[in-house]
């Protein structure tokens, strides 16, 4: 099967995918709002394992966290770091001088800079009668995303390409990715993060090639697609109430 045809069987299977919201139950129609603005992403992570478990206990409601790093990171999920460590690898990116910083959830390494939107969405098990399905876990707590850029005309689908940190269920245009999305599931929660590619350069992958040397395929973002710069605290009140409207949630902070 050609690559061109293996994203299209990927792209017509993942755009099919019905959520029905009805059977969300109303005790879980009312998140937490983390909007944190500019902050780094390890402050971010660490509490983020914290507000996992509180939700999975009952403590806390849904939580939809939201922010733009304040400093450059590279982001690798737990299993992925064990395997850089086995082959020695930890220690040549750690000199390259950029943070590295372990995630709760999987997926490989990407990278964060001032040019992406970070946003994590967490909930109890129980959020939804299938949630153990896991493209359906990914698509429904993805899905203020999606409707922020489809209100933005941008044609985007849930779909995998063979670009750095390759996942089957990242967002993509026209074949090119425009965020990566991982998956936590445990017993009691479910946890979605993404990183959405805003402002984003080409330069941008000249750095991620310490993890992926051999990239052959490139990314876009918001900007490429309309040409205009954003602004970032803008793209996250969109996302904001693309959830709001998606999932027919209301926010608390």
């Amino acid at each position: 099967m050609t690559q061109e045809k293996f994203i299209n069987k990927i792209k017509k299977m993942k755009k099919d995918v019905k959520i029905d919201i009805s059977n969300i139950p109303d005790k879980y129609k009312k998140w937490l709002l983390l909007n944190y603005g500019r902050e780094d992403s390890e402050k971010v992570l660490i509490e983020e394992e914290n507000l996992a478990f509180q939700v999975g206990k009952g403590k806390l409601p849904p939580v939809l966290e939201i922010w733009i790093p304040s400093r450059e990171c590279f982001v690798l999920g737990k299993n992925f770091a064990k395997r850089l460590e086995k082959r020695g690898l930890m220690d040549r990116i750690r000199a390259a001088g950029v943070p590295l910083i372990l995630r709760s959830s999987g997926g490989e390494a990407i990278f964060h800079d001032s040019t992406c939107l970070n946003f994590g969405a967490i909930v109890p098990r129980k959020f939804y009668p299938d949630l153990f399905d896991i493209g359906k876990a990914f698509i429904l707590l993805s899905s203020g995303v999606v409707y922020y850029l489809k209100k933005m005309k941008i044609p985007v689908y849930f779909g995998k390409t063979r670009t750095f940190c390759p996942g089957s269920y990242d967002l993509l245009v026209r074949e090119r990715k425009i965020a990566g999305l991982s998956l936590l599931l445990r017993q009691n929660f479910c946890l979605v993060h993404g990183t959405l590619f805003v402002n984003t350069r080409h330069g941008y992958l000249e750095k991620i090639k310490v993890f992926y040397p051999s990239l052959d395929e490139k990314i876009t973002s918001i900007k490429a697609l309309t040409g205009k710069r954003m602004h970032m605290n803008d793209v996250a009140d969109g996302i904001i109430q693309g959830y709001k409207a998606s999932l027919k949630i209301t926010f608390c902070n």
